[in-house]
């Protein structure tokens, strides 16, 4: 007998492995249909938009914490004031260069009033730079307009002055000579 309920036992053990293996492969295989697949995708969407949202907001919180609040009145003026002191400050730079420049230019032996036409954004050294302007002036009045100016030809010579009397007793010919030469003093004598 003993035999027999342990046959027994055995086949239910099998019997029951049996079905567990039924139902572990019925549980491992669903078959869904497409609209309970696009209600785990939406519902998987929502769970991430929402989770994103929330960062977004917190991220926008931070940002607002973060920016500079409203400056009040006081600030404000005080910041026209920062404002209105370095403009001060360039035009007193400015001027100060200006008279450096002035100075400069007349110990050079150039006129001051050059200082209002010399550009010096970019120059450093102002002093060689004016050097070099004062070098290329001199070159060029000395090239150019002593080369290209006036020069007479004939010089009266203030040994020869003629009075209306000298005048008066010189002949014709004489006379038409100081006309070709000279006609104002012509003009001057003859009146």
């Amino acid at each position: 007998m003993e035999n027999l309920e342990n046959n027994q036992t055995e086949t239910t053990t099998e019997v029951s492995t049996k079905q567990e293996h039924e139902v572990a492969t019925k549980e491992d295989v669903k078959t869904f249909t497409e609209e309970e697949v696009n209600k785990k995708i939406q519902s998987a969407e929502d769970r991430v938009r929402t989770e994103y949202s929330k960062k977004i907001k917190q991220m926008e919180e931070e940002l607002k914490e973060l920016r500079p609040k409203e400056k009040s009145q006081e600030q404000l003026d005080m910041e026209a004031r920062i404002k209105a002191l370095e403009q001060k400050e360039k035009e007193v730079q400015a001027k100060e260069l200006q008279l450096k420049v002035s100075k400069t230019l007349s110990d050079n032996g150039l006129p001051s009033q050059l200082s209002k036409y010399i550009n010096l954004q970019g120059v450093e050294d102002v002093e060689s730079y004016l050097g070099e302007v004062k070098n290329v002036l001199t070159e060029h009045i000395n090239n150019t307009a002593l080369n290209n100016s006036f020069k007479p030809s004939n010089h009266n010579s203030n040994k020869e002055k003629i009075s209306k009397e000298d005048f008066n007793k010189m002949s014709y010919m004489e006379r038409m000579n100081i006309y070709k030469e000279n006609k104002e003093l012509y003009n001057k004598l003859s009146k």
